[in-house]
């Protein structure tokens, strides 16, 4: 194993870091964390191995939460005597700045195998992409997982993930576990106290805003629709529509990002963009866009496709908007407010620039933009929030040229001197089918059709995309229709053929995927689309759906090949039985828009996206000081749309829009730990219909559809959120007085036996939110969360015995044995009285 890299990076005449060699520990394996503020602050991960410590640099530092997946970009091999490396690195030095050990102890492989050793183990894994371990430190303690993100544009983004064990929290953040001398948070302070250029207005800045968003995956920017003509208006501002690559910048970390709006890495490919970054004073998030200027100062995208064959080319990062800062997110404030912060936050360089706007007068900067031979311009709603991944009618583009995004299907045989292909066959999507839209053969330089015909290769297929194969005036090769590329034509026929066609450049920032999706979904009102085909039983019946339904083949669950038309097509069939349960409740999106092997994020307002048909509710959020718009899930259509959202599992509020803060039932979850058997939670559910029967009351048992049991009670909203959970809480205390040794009401799982059932009556709080009964879960084999009859409750039960598959035979069999849920609530202090007579 070699230590060349971190040598060479590394002058040891002016550092103090050890130049180390190869050595190991004696007994175990040993695990430092080094916290490290260079130019920004991050937490460095090392794990003993083969000799030395394989490094990750961890920006939010490590999470002892489950939910945290902390993204980890692995570095260079240190020696293994940097375990007790402390210290100053002095300015101009690679990682410039102070280091000092925030945790360390010693670690071991997680899956054990006979004869082998845990270094060995461990190694195989790392050349795996996954790593498992149990580390014993001060701080961090259990059991971990290091996994690498399948990602072409970058080999070194892993992930560090918690499992979920005695050890595990449910709130964490690393900065919060720090040393009180520290010497890193020092220098942080007198960073701060003194970074030039920094306004005072910025380090008070503290409006009534979100907190800091945490993204699962990336931020996905705003789009704008497409206009007809310039137009002149009040409250509009115009900006450049710059013909580059769209790009989000977020520089709240010390490992910063630069990615497009599909979430590829730029920071490699536009260094130069990513180098003028660092020189920013603020922790922000950036929505701009990266431009080639050609040799008359023009902006020009193919020059922007050649930036490999010369990565010093004039550049630019045009900013226009801001995302977040210091702290905050800006999202909620109004355009005009955004970039004003922006303008004073932004530190201009050659590369970095601020893009500027001009109000109200569309018409006259139209005419300039036609000029300058510009592209075009777009037109922006002077107090449009900012509402990520949306199209909205807030933000307008009106182009110049003619331009369109097309996909490359084939490419016909070249003639002459032109070997490698004569023209590309396009296509584009048309009510969901890939249709023929005509064909180029001129905008290509030699070196393009070289590089082209290289990139077609692994492409090539026996198959035409299309339906109806399309005439062309040579012989044609076909291709997987997987690559965009950027056109600009004259105008387009009746038949939606382009005339002249020119290519101007592969689109690498994009997938099918945006041009398939280019507009929000609508619910079309007339001229109904086909519906689903598939037949999950024989049983099923499923009306059409007259909504644009997107990706329907999507695998959503891999080891049973169930898809996301499996799962509109399931919930389609139950809609009669699970409406009534989602009637006029806000929903909490919980997204799966991969399937429930990608990664997943929560979403609770509606944004501009959410079709005008589908009911919302605006309901204020105390903690973000704002108004949110919550769907509300009333249709067979509204299932849908949710469903199409990726959505597997529905999760309404506990009360409804006519009395938001009366609960319309009490919730009990049976939340076991993974040492705890079903059979256990079914115990426990019986103690808990013991004590309901004292109070007599009636309780309705479900399966989660994971691991647990819920249990609803009818309140019919009689009663506010905090008196139904202080009379679950005293239910409860019952159950674990009936249950000592297997039940608990420690909720902090740090505390808590990890094989006791936690007795959750907490969900009994307002905007608190369970999986629906009927309710697919994102689980392996599509689970269904399935009311029960407490005779049921035996022994021998699995929460998988209903699936997506038999479920709703079951449910055509015995009704709806949740209904009585909706009806007539119980009488609490009777209740009460009753046991307090047992």
């Amino acid at each position: 194993m070699s230590l060349e890299d971190y040598q060479k990076k590394r002058d040891f005449k002016e550092t103090s870091e050890p130049k180390g060699k190869i050595e190991s520990s004696e007994n175990k394996l040993i695990f430092v964390i080094q916290r490290h503020a260079a130019s920004r602050l991050h937490y460095d991960f090392r794990l003993e191995m083969d000799g030395v410590l394989k490094s990750w640099a961890i920006p939010k530092g490590p999470s002892l939460n489950p939910a945290d997946k902390r993204l980890a970009m692995k570095v260079e091999d240190h020696p293994y005597s940097y375990k007790d490396f402390e210290g100053s690195i002095p300015k101009g030095n690679y990682g410039a700045g102070e280091v000092e050990i925030w945790d360390s102890g010693t670690y071991e492989a997680l899956q054990k195998k006979e004869g082998k050793t845990d270094d060995l183990i461990l190694r195989n894994e790392l050349h795996k992409g996954s790593l498992k371990f149990i580390l014993h430190g001060e701080k961090l303690k259990g059991e971990f997982a290091l996994v690498k993100i399948k990602n072409p544009k970058d080999d070194n983004a892993w992930l560090l993930i918690k499992h979920k064990d005695e050890f595990a929290e449910t709130d964490y953040d690393a900065e919060n576990h720090i040393s009180e001398n520290s010497k890193v948070s020092e220098v942080l302070e007198k960073k701060s106290d003194n970074k030039p250029g920094v306004k005072s207005s910025f380090k008070n800045y503290t409006p009534a805003l979100s907190n800091e968003k945490k993204l699962t995956d990336f931020i996905k920017p705003m789009l704008a629709k497409t206009a007809e003509a310039a137009f002149d208006k009040k409250d509009w501002v115009f900006e450049i529509k710059w013909d580059g690559y769209r790009a989000i910048a977020d520089l709240r970390e010390s490992a910063s990002l630069l990615y497009s709006r599909n979430g590829l890495s730029f920071k490699e490919k536009f260094h130069k963009v990513s180098d003028a970054l660092e020189t920013q004073n603020h922790k922000m998030i950036l929505d701009g866009e990266i431009v080639a200027f050609n040799s008359e100062g023009k902006p020009d995208f193919q020059k922007l496709q050649q930036i490999g064959e010369n990565p010093n080319m004039a550049l630019t990062y045009q900013v226009f908007d801001l995302l977040w800062l210091n702290g905050h997110s800006t999202e909620s404030l109004t355009l005009l407010e955004r970039k004003e912060l922006l303008k004073d936050a932004l530190v201009e360089n050659e590369v970095v620039k601020y893009c500027d706007h001009v109000p109200e007068k569309g018409k006259d900067f139209f005419e300039q933009i036609k000029s300058m031979e510009l592209e075009g311009m777009i037109a922006k709603k002077a107090d449009s929030k900012y509402v990520e991944g949306s199209r909205s009618d807030d933000w307008l583009k009106i182009k110049f040229q003619q331009t369109e995004d097309v996909i490359i299907c084939g490419f016909t045989e070249g003639k002459g001197s032109r070997k490698s292909f004569g023209a590309l066959i396009l296509g584009k999507y048309e009510n969901e089918k890939l249709v023929y839209c005509g064909h180029t053969g001129t905008g290509f330089s030699d070196e393009t059709l070289e590089s082209l015909a290289n990139v077609f290769e692994p492409l090539i297929s026996k198959k035409c995309p299309f339906e109806q194969v399309p005439k062309t005036n040579a012989p044609a090769t076909w291709l997987k229709p997987e690559l965009i590329c950027e056109i600009k034509f004259t105008e387009i026929t009746k038949d939606g053929v382009f005339r002249h066609p020119v290519f101007i450049g592969l689109r690498e920032d994009k997938a099918v995927e945006d041009l398939r999706d280019d507009e929000k979904l609508e619910y079309q009102k007339s001229e109904p689309k086909k519906g689903i085909k598939k037949s999950i039983s024989k049983k099923s019946k499923i009306e059409i759906v007259n909504l644009k339904l997107t990706n329907q083949e999507k695998i959503y669950f891999p080891e049973s090949s169930f898809t996301k038309g499996d799962v509109v097509e399931y919930y389609q069939s139950v809609s009669e039985y699970i409406l009534p349960h989602l009637k006029d409740r806000p929903q909490s999106l919980n997204r799966f828009p991969n399937g429930i092997k990608g990664l997943s994020f929560y979403q609770k307002d509606a944004g501009n996206d959410a079709p005008n048909w589908i009911e919302k509710v605006a309901i204020h959020s105390d903690s973000n000081d704002k108004d949110i718009n919550y769907l509300i899930c009333n249709s067979k259509e509204s299932l849908a749309y949710l469903n199409n959202l990726g959505c597997i599992d529905l999760n309404p509020w506990n009360s409804t829009t006519k009395n938001l803060e009366n609960p319309t039932w009490m919730a009990i979850d049976l939340d076991p730990s993974d040492k705890n058997t079903f059979d256990e939670v079914i115990e426990t559910a019986l103690a808990v219909k013991e004590v309901l029967d004292l109070a007599k009351i009636k309780g309705f048992p479900k399966t989660s559809g994971s691991s647990g049991i819920h249990i609803f009670v009818p309140m019919e909203n009689q009663y506010f959120f905090d008196q139904v959970k202080n009379f679950a809480h005293i239910l409860m205390q019952k159950v674990e007085k009936k249950l000592p040794k297997l039940t608990t009401l420690e909720r902090a799982l740090k505390t808590r036996s990890d094989k006791k059932i936690y007795l959750d009556y907490l969900q009994n709080r307002s905007g608190q939110t369970l999986a629906s009964v009927y309710s697919i879960r994102p689980k392996e084999f599509a689970p269904v969360s399935m009311p029960l009859k407490w005779e049921e409750l035996k022994v021998g039960l699995k929460p998988t015995d209903f699936n997506i598959e038999n479920s709703l035979e079951r449910i055509n069999k015995n009704g709806d044995l949740f209904k009585p849920v909706l009806r007539k609530g119980i009488d609490m202090l009777k209740a009460l009285e009753n046991l307090s007579d047992s």
